[in-house]
C-alpha cells in the first residue's frame, strides 16, 4: 500500500486536461445551405477567451470567445456551389465537422397557420411528395417553442429532401423554394419557423417595441392581463361550451371558432402561449439569427385583423426593420402573402377588418422596395380559413422574388394601381400589366365601389380604357372622393387581371 499511494498520486496528476467547450446552434449541421454572395456569420459558445478557428473551402478565420464564452466570426462571401463541401470549427482540442454543405439561396418561411399548412395536407400534396427528393433543396424546420428569453439553439437539423421531409414542411414555403430553385439553378435552403394563430408582435423582439406606441401598449396590456388569466380562461370554457350546445355541436367537437362570427373568441393573454409579445422571436428566430439569408416570406395577418388592422403596416414594418437589424442585413427582402378570400360573399359594399388589413399589407409593399406582395384573393375557400391551394401562393411569392429581387423576369404579379384621377368619374392607371389589363372570363368588370364626401360606398360601373387604365363611374356618387376594389373578406366577382392571368389585389385610393 505504501508503494501504491505515490503511484496513485502520479496517475491523478497525469490525468488528461478536459477539452475546451465548443458548441454551435443546430442551424449549423450536415446538409446545410449557406447564402451565396454575402458575408457568412458563424457563431457559438466556447470557453471564455478561447480561440475559435472556422474553415470552409479555401478560407479560414479566427475569433476569440468573450468573457461569457460567446463568439461570432464572419466568413467572406462565397459563390453558389452544388458541390458538397465541409465546414470545420476548432477550439483547443475539440473539432466540429459539418459535411455536405452547399452554397446558394436561403429563405426564411414564417408566419401563422397558413404558412404552417404542410405539403401533405395541401392541394396535390400526394403528387408533390410522390416525386421524391430534390437534391438541391434543403429544409430546416424550427419546432414551435415560445420563450421569454432568447434560445441559443433549436432541436432541428438540416435535412435533405425526401417524401417525408417534404410532406411535413410548409406547403407555401416549399412551392416557393422549388420555383426559385428551378429558375436560378442553384441550391436553395428553406428555414421554416411558423406557428398557427400568432400575431406579428410575437415574432418581434421586445427591444423593438419602443418604436411604435401600439406595440408598447399591447405588451403592457398583456402583462397586466396575465395575473387573471386562469379565472378568465375558466369563464371562457363555460361560455364556449354553452355556445357549442346552442349551435348543436357535440361537447367534444373540434371547432374552428374563427369561422363563426358569433362564437366566443379564445383568451388572448395566455402567459404560456405563442401569442405573447416577443416569445416567438425569442423562441423560434433567435436560434437561427443571424444565419445569412436572402430574405423571408411571410403568410400572416388573420391573427392581427381584429387589432387596428389599418395600422398593421406600421407594426409589420417595425418587425421587418427589426429583422434587418438582427440579421445585420439592410437589404433583407420580405415577401407577403396577402390574406386569401374567406367566408360567404356578400352583395352589398362592406368595410371588414380583413379588407383594411389587406390594404395595410399593400401599403407596406408600396412603400418599401424590398417588400413584395402576392395577391391570393382567388386562392381561398369560403368555408375554410386554411385553403388547400398553397401551390399558387408559393409560386406567386416566387414570381415576386424572381422579378424584384433576382431580376430574372419582368412581371412580379398582377396589376397594381399607381395613380387615380378624380373628376366626375375616377380614372385609375396601373403598372404590372404585362400585355395589358384583362377581364377574367370576359363580361363586365366588377368589384369597384366609390364614395363621396359622406363616406358611403356604392357599387360602381368600371370599364377598361386602353391597356393600362380603368374608368369608374357611379350616378349615385357624382363627385367621388374614394374608390375601392375587391373590398370584402370574399370579393367574389372581382375580375381585374392582366393578360398573364394574374389578379389585381384589393385597394383603396383617395382623392
Amino acid at each position: 500500500m505504501i508503494l501504491l499511494r505515490p503511484l496513485l498520486g502520479l496517475l491523478l496528476f497525469a490525468a488528461p486536461v478536459f477539452l475546451r467547450a465548443l458548441e454551435l446552434p443546430n442551424i449549423f449541421s450536415d446538409h446545410m445551405v449557406l447564402q451565396r454572395d454575402q458575408p457568412l456569420p458563424v457563431w457559438g459558445r466556447a470557453d471564455a477567451g478561447a480561440t475559435v478557428k472556422i474553415s470552409f473551402g479555401r478560407q479560414s478565420v479566427e475569433t476569440v470567445a468573450d468573457a461569457e464564452g460567446k463568439w461570432l466570426a464572419k466568413l467572406a462571401p462565397e459563390s453558389a456551389s452544388a458541390t458538397p463541401d465541409t465546414l470545420t470549427i476548432t477550439s483547443g482540442e475539440k473539432t466540429l465537422v459539418f459535411s455536405d454543405v452547399l452554397v446558394g439561396e436561403v429563405w426564411l418561411c414564417s408566419g401563422q397557420s397558413n404558412m404552417q399548412v404542410k405539403v401533405e395536407s395541401s392541394l396535390n400534396g400526394d403528387l408533390v411528395t410522390l416525386g421524391g427528393g430534390h437534391p438541391l433543396i434543403r429544409l430546416y424546420q424550427v419546432e414551435i417553442t415560445p420563450s421569454t428569453t432568447p434560445r441559443f439553439s433549436a432541436k432541428a437539423t438540416w435535412t435533405q429532401t425526401d417524401a417525408q421531409s417534404i410532406g411535413k414542411f410548409s406547403a407555401a414555403g416549399f412551392h416557393f423554394g422549388t420555383a426559385v430553385q428551378s429558375v436560378l439553378g442553384v441550391p436553395v435552403g428553406l428555414i421554416g419557423a411558423y406557428a398557427g394563430g400568432t400575431p406579428a408582435i410575437a415574432w418581434t423582439r421586445p427591444s423593438a417595441f419602443p418604436q411604435h406606441p401600439l406595440l408598447l401598449q399591447h405588451a403592457a396590456d398583456w402583462e397586466a392581463g396575465m395575473p387573471s388569466y386562469a379565472e378568465r380562461q375558466a369563464d371562457y370554457k363555460i361560455r364556449f361550451a354553452a355556445w357549442k350546445k346552442s349551435r348543436g355541436f357535440s361537447p367534444n367537437a373540434d371547432i374552428n371558432v374563427w369561422a363563426y362570427d358569433d362564437s366566443p373568441k379564445p383568451e388572448l393573454y395566455d402567459p404560456r402561449g405563442t401569442k405573447r409579445p416577443g416569445v416567438l422571436a425569442n423562441g423560434m428566430l433567435a436560434p437561427v439569427a443571424p444565419y445569412a439569408l436572402r430574405g423571408a416570406i411571410w403568410y400572416q395577418g388573420e391573427a392581427d385583423a381584429g387589432w387596428v388592422p389599418e395600422r398593421y403596416d406600421e407594426r409589420l414594418a417595425v418587425m421587418v426593420n427589426d429583422w434587418r437589424v438582427w440579421w445585420g442585413n439592410p437589404d433583407l427582402a420580405f415577401g407577403i402573402a396577402q390574406l386569401a378570400n374567406f367566408k360567404k360573399p356578400v352583395a352589398e359594399p362592406t368595410d371588414e377588418n380583413w379588407s383594411r388589413l389587406r390594404e395595410s399589407q399593400r401599403r407596406l409593399a408600396e412603400k418599401d422596395p424590398l417588400v413584395g406582395l402576392a395577391v391570393t384573393i382567388d386562392t381561398g375557400e369560403a368555408n375554410d380559413i386554411h385553403p388547400w391551394d398553397k401551390q399558387t401562393v408559393g409560386q406567386r411569392l416566387a414570381r415576386w422574388a424572381l422579378a424584384d429581387i433576382y431580376k430574372k423576369i419582368k412581371l412580379p404579379g398582377g396589376p397594381e394601381p399607381v395613380e387615380a384621377t378624380f373628376t366626375g368619374s375616377v380614372r385609375i392607371r396601373f403598372s404590372s400589366i404585362g400585355g395589358g389589363l384583362w377581364v377574367f372570363n370576359g363580361g363586365a368588370l366588377q368589384g369597384f365601389t366609390v364614395a363621396g364626401a359622406d363616406g358611403v360606398f356604392h357599387p360602381a360601373v368600371a370599364e377598361l380604357k386602353g391597356k393600362d387604365a380603368v374608368e369608374v363611374t357611379c350616378p349615385t356618387v357624382p363627385a367621388p372622393e374614394t374608390v375601392r376594389y375587391a373590398w370584402a373578406m370574399n370579393p367574389r366577382g372581382a375580375n381585374l387581371y392582366n393578360t398573364q392571368r394574374l389578379p389585381a389585389g384589393p385597394f383603396e385610393l383617395k382623392q
